[in-house]
């Protein structure tokens, strides 16, 4: 059932659709779907889905694409057999429109915006940058998932994804997006990637840190104590760094989300608050600042290009995007690893965790619709995992003989995502994983001149999606 909070906003943009159209009859599931021997009829339907072709990595064919995949490959062929069977077999017409916003205007989002704000009809199904999609939810634009739950199976978190994932498209009481989990390559989106570069680890003699990780040792201890071993001088010249980070903000992204940091967490009194109150944020600001300004200091090589760096041989790890990995190491070194960055003293050795501040592929539904029924039946049978691919196994099976010389590196790019949360992007909840580094005092004085502030972020923009997830899950 819909809060109060939902139906103050439908009934506003109802009297805003009112003014600006006229009156309008009520929406209600009127698709008069025709069932013959358990086959679905949706009597040819046309379907308007449009979907940015974006830049991310492997699943980037920019307009020679379909559905994400470049035409011509393995995945392309089977995600233009899937089209055309969905197609033949309910009964229906995908009117696919590709578009790429390279620039800023962002036209199609912003005419969605704009029909949305007036209640008029743009598409059915969207597929794009998932915070491009907030307001739209926040208004009341997009389709509760929860009242189409008879026609598409967003509980199935191996098919649509994960809660912790699509944090970013839940709101008070439902959620409002996802994203296609069980195609191969096609969702995966995320920062804190550490690569290894392995034969400046050979060169050294020292242990692969996957070896390391395997067999629970890859802590920050570990990693301090390799750091001189993997810095490489010969008289003023340094041939290798241990570790070289493009933005010194990465420093204390992977160091607050290794040791357990969480940007927003619940209370004892139930509310969320912001996880710079938790044991683990101290811990995590002063080990960086160690590592960043104290004796060590020389290993770490700091804004310079770390994708150049490892393509040159000039550091062993490198901290990247996963699109950066994807569209550069990938198609450049010939010898590298994945692996976790090193687990802090206050989570279990193993411990994983990265996280994401946009989803490159997130799918919504238009409130405004008038094939709203028929659009989630279709949209559940295009995105079933592929025959060829059924399970998460088959999947990481895919990555590993296409994309990686290890299983273990295509094991770890995949729970990396798996393991990741919503940073917030742009806000002042995601600035505390790293603008402490610069703060003019220590971490304690950083947390009290910020805490009310990011609390007040929290309680307004992070505690309504936060709260969408226990609503939906019913926790």
């Amino acid at each position: 059932m819909k809060t109060a909070v939902k139906t103050i906003i439908l009934i506003l943009l109802s009297l805003l659709m009112l003014a600006a159209c006229g009156t309008q009859e009520s929406e209600v599931f009127d698709l008069d779907l025709s069932i013959q021997s358990d086959k679905t009829d949706l009597e040819g339907v046309t379907i308007k889905y449009l979907r940015e072709t974006g830049g991310q990595g492997i699943h980037y064919a920019g307009s020679e694409q379909v559905l994400g995949y470049e035409i011509g490959t393995v995945l392309g062929d089977l995600a233009m057999q899937r089209l055309k069977d969905v197609e033949k077999n309910l009964n229906c017409k995908f009117d696919i429109k590709y578009f790429s916003d390279t620039g800023s205007s962002y036209a199609d989002y912003n005419n969605f915006r704009m029909n949305n704000a007036v209640g008029e009809y743009y598409c059915d199904i969207f597929c794009g940058v998932s915070d491009r999609f907030r307001e739209d939810m926040k208004m009341g634009a997009l389709m509760g998932l929860s009242e189409l739950e008879d026609f598409i199976d967003f509980r199935n978190e191996d098919k649509w994804g994960r809660r912790n994932i699509l944090e970013v498209l839940y709101w008070e009481d439902d959620i409002y997006g996802l994203i296609p989990m069980s195609w191969p390559a096609s969702s995966v989106s995320y920062q804190g990637l550490t690569v290894v570069n392995e034969d400046l680890i050979t060169s050294v003699n020292a242990v692969d840190p996957r070896d390391l990780f395997e067999n629970g040792q890859w802590t920050w201890q570990t990693f301090r104590d390799s750091l001189e071993q993997y810095y490489v001088q010969e008289g003023s010249e340094v041939k290798q760094y241990a570790v070289t980070f493009q933005y010194s903000g990465d420093i204390g992204m992977v160091y607050m989300l290794s040791n357990g940091f969480r940007l927003a967490e619940k209370g004892p009194d139930g509310n969320y608050r912001s996880g710079l109150r938790s044991p683990q944020a101290m811990t995590a600001m002063n080990e960086a600042l160690d590592i960043m300004n104290g004796p060590l200091s020389y290993t770490i090589s700091i804004n310079e290009s770390h994708i150049d760096a490892l393509n040159n041989g000039r550091t062993v790890f490198g901290v990247l995007h996963m699109a950066e990995y994807l569209e550069n190491i990938v198609k450049v070194m010939t010898n590298f690893g994945i692996v976790a960055w090193p687990s802090g003293p206050d989570v279990d050795p193993g411990f994983i965790a990265t996280s994401h501040f946009n989803l490159e592929r997130a799918i919504v539904l238009s409130r405004f619709s008038p094939n709203i029924e028929a659009a989630a039946i279709a949209l559940n049978a295009l995105y079933e995992p592929f025959e060829e691919y059924p399970t998460t196994e088959s999947i990481r099976e895919f990555l590993y003989h296409t994309y990686f010389f290890d299983r273990r590196d295509a094991d770890m790019y995949y729970d990396l995502f798996l393991n990741s949360q919503y940073s917030y992007f742009g806000t002042a909840t995601w600035n505390t994983m790293f603008e402490w580094l610069d703060f003019n005092g220590s971490p304690a004085e950083y947390i009290e001149s910020r805490l009310e502030t990011v609390e007040e972020h929290i309680s307004k923009e992070v505690a309504p999606s936060k709260r969408g997830v226990d609503s939906v899950w019913g926790e």
